[in-house]
């Protein structure tokens, strides 16, 4: 199981600079108190210091399912800046959806597969495919109640589906995720485990799923998370590479204890102040109520 988990690192990094790392999305907080959260996404070689920064259509998932808008979307060099307002009580999620890697050619030599440099031929008569990364993040906040809306839907071919609600976890009592692909039970999936610090080459703690595609995440303490799953299959009909190699992280808290639930009193935005507004009408240096 470790050699399979390797080849499929090693065939992760083949693609290009960027995907010689592991993606992630992790907030600031994963239960706050108050209406916003910042959410930084980046490929990492380490977690969670971020090397290259995350790009691609990222979106916010309201507790309902809706799609809604992030206030904030800032793509730096090494990493990216999300924030949004949490304006109803309930389970958010934000996803970086499928994100499409370079496409290299890959040749058959000795039983293995060896990606092609740049500006070289493939031998004469020698079996070559070509393959292409497709990495997808997850990542859930909630404020006020949990819900399960976002926690059940399936995003990407290739989904860690949490079981155990993904904030009230449990250090003690594990976390109970489902691998899927293509929307069913992902049976033998290795699931790897890492701590905050943990490089992403390191596979030593990983969890094979059960013929429903069920794994039980033993954890050795509470603290910030990162669980992966990586599968190579044929890609589907009109994609740009013949195998595509699939990469899903979830990045979740472990407790010692149960965050409270707290009441949503009033989730809207904060009432205008009428005399700071008939001041700002009247001084034509601030502008009109800007």
């Amino acid at each position: 199981m470790k050699k399979l988990l390797l080849a499929a690192a090693v065939t992760f990094a083949i693609a290009g600079s960027a995907q010689a790392y592991t993606a992630y999305l992790k907030p600031s907080e994963f239960y706050p108190d108050s209406a916003r959260v910042s959410v930084e996404g980046s490929f990492a070689t380490s977690f969670f210091e971020p090397g290259i920064a995350l790009s691609g259509n990222f979106v916010l998932f309201e507790p309902d399912g809706a799609e809604g808008v992030f206030a904030q979307v800032e793509v730096g060099s090494d990493v990216a800046n999300l924030g949004a307002r949490l304006t109803e009580s309930g389970t958010y999620r934000v996803t970086t959806g499928e994100i499409l890697g370079q496409v290299a050619t890959l040749v058959a030599e000795n039983g293995t597969w060896r990606p092609l440099a740049a500006g070289e031929a493939a031998p004469a008569g020698a079996e070559t495919t070509t393959l292409q990364t497709v990495t997808l993040s997850d990542v859930y906040v909630t404020r006020g109640a949990p819900s399960r809306e976002n926690v059940d839907s399936v995003v990407g071919r290739l989904a860690i589906r949490p079981i155990t609600h993904p904030n009230e976890i449990l250090a003690a009592n594990g976390f109970q995720v489902q691998a899927l692909f293509d929307g069913q039970p992902f049976a033998n999936a290795a699931l790897v485990l890492y701590r905050e610090g943990d490089p992403e080459t390191d596979l030593d703690t990983y969890f094979a799923t059960d013929a429903n595609g069920n794994a039980n995440i033993v954890l050795p303490g509470p603290g910030t998370y990162v669980l992966a799953a990586r599968h190579r299959a044929n890609a589907p009909a009109g994609a740009q590479a013949q195998v595509h190699s699939y990469t899903t992280t979830l990045v979740f808290e472990a407790l010692d204890q149960l965050y409270p639930v707290t009441e949503v009193a009033d989730a809207a935005p904060p009432p205008v102040d009428r005399h700071e507004e008939r001041r700002r009408r009247r001084d034509p240096r601030l502008g009109r109520g800007g």
